[in-house]
This record gives C-alpha cells, structure tokens and sequence, in this order.
C-alpha cells in the first residue's frame, strides 16, 4: 500500500494530471523519487496520444506542434520549467558560488532566465516542425509504418530516471528539500530500484515498438534516448560544478535541457 501511495504522491507532487486519489503518507515521502520514472511513462503516453489525436483530426502543423511543445510544461505545471529558469539565473549570473545560490533561492524572475526560455522554446518549435513535417510528408501515421513520434512515450521516462538518480545519488545542497539529516545513510537501495524500474521501463517499450516498427523508426528510438540522457548528464554535472551540489531545481534544470535535446535529435533523424 506504501508504494501505491508513493506512487499517487510522485503524481500529484510532479504532473497537474487530475487524479482523485490524492493520498499522503510521511513514511512514503522518500520513495517518491523511486516512482518518477512510471510518472514518466504516463507522461509519455499521454504526450503520443495528444499527438495521434490532434494527427487524426487534421489540425494545422504549426498548431499541433505549439500544443505539442507546450504540453511538457503544462502536464508538470512548470514545475521542471521553473527550476531551468531559477538554475539559468543563477549559473549565467557568473558571480562567486555565494550569490549564485541566492539567486537560485530567490523568487524572483532575472533576465537570463528568460533569455534561457526563448532560446529553449525556440530550438524546440523549430526542431518539432521538423519532425512533424517529416511524418506528415510521408504519410507516417501508424505504428506499423514506423511514426517516429514514438520517442515522445519514452523521452520523459529517461529523463525522469535520471532526476531520480542525480537528486538520490548527488550531494544536495544546503537549502535543498532533499537534504538529509546528519547521520541518515543514503537510500542505496532505492537509487538502484529507481534505475531498475526506468532500465526495465524502457526496454520493455523499446522490446514491443521495435517488434512491430520498421527497423528504421526503432533504431531512431534508442539514439534519441541517448541523446536525451547525455544531454541531462551534461547540462547536470556544468551545474553541479557552478553550484557544488544538487537540488530540485537543478534537477528541473537538466529534464529540461534532457527533453529538448531529445527532439533536436529526433529532427536531426527524421
């Protein structure tokens, strides 16, 4: 029962996804992180089927690919979004490590956070009308004829296990909510389950599109799971070594450099 808890907790605490169960358990707090790849999963599912609903009933590219860029955000409530904007401040800042956690902290919106946006929505609109207009123009529409849209189920998984594994695993910063108490070990345990549970997640996803898709649309999947994973990699540990630690809102930071460099991969492949 804890883990089921655990589970509607991660969804409620990282998706605005309605759900009427809505429990909180404090002995099961810790083992949200360990459900944040499924979190994804859902995400990733909902995110394809927008998709083949807006494809089925012939919305124009542009709009689709609006709806389809902005979904990421809004099924999280911005809640990534906010930490790649408060994370962007504070690493462009380019000030001693003491005023770079204060601007991390502070509430207020800076220039460079939005500078960030721009650039980061604008690299992604062109990326996704790309994509969009490669499986319009081939007719791609079904799974049996390879639509390389697939990666959008799995793309929030990968990079959504990672956010597990760099907040679990990493050393958190002093004003982090992950911040653990002196003496308390690390939940070893639940880092490899969080891995296990995304490894076995994606393989399984990967094992049933690559069973029913051309070979070309599966191998277009695993490489841009890889480049959705290097890129959360990079964009983590540039901002470790700014700020000398991990919090929610590096992790946000780097899901959402992950997620937008998986469809700028994806463009690059269509």
């Amino acid at each position: 029962m804890k883990y089921i808890q655990a589970f509607f907790m991660s969804l409620g605490m990282f998706s605005s996804i309605p759900c009427p169960y809505r429990p909180w358990n404090e002995k099961a707090r810790h083992l949200m992180l360990v459900f944040l790849p499924p979190v994804g999963l859902v995400t990733g599912l909902l995110w394809y089927g927008i998709y083949l609903l807006m494809d089925r009933i012939s919305i124009p590219l542009p709009l689709q690919t609006a709806v389809l860029i902005l979904y990421p955000y809004l099924i999280t409530g911005f809640i990534h979004l906010d930490g790649f904007m408060d994370t962007a401040d504070a690493i462009l800042s380019r000030r001693p490590l003491e005023d770079k956690l204060r601007i991390l902290k502070d509430p207020h919106t800076g220039a460079f956070a939005v500078i960030s946006v721009g650039i980061l929505f604008v690299f992604c609109f062109a990326s996704m009308l790309t994509v969009m207009e490669q499986v319009h123009f081939r007719q791609a529409l079904d799974i049996a004829e390879g639509n390389p849209m697939l990666a959008l189920i799995l793309i929030p998984v990968i990079t959504r296990c990672c956010s597990a594994i760099a907040v679990l695993a990493g050393k958190p910063l002093a004003h982090s909510q992950y911040k653990q108490e002196p003496g308390v070990k690390k939940p070893v345990t639940e880092v490899m389950a969080v891995s296990l549970m995304g490894l076995a997640a994606i393989l399984a996803a990967l094992a049933i599109g690559m069973g029913i898709i051309v070979q070309e649309a599966a191998w277009s999947v695993p490489l841009v799971m890889a480049g959705a994973a290097g890129a959360y990699l990079a964009a983590m540990l540039g901002a470790v070594h700014q700020l000398k630690g991990v919090s929610g809102d590096l992790a946000g930071y780097a899901l959402t450099i992950g997620e937008a460099f998986a469809i700028v991969v994806l463009a690059l492949l269509s």
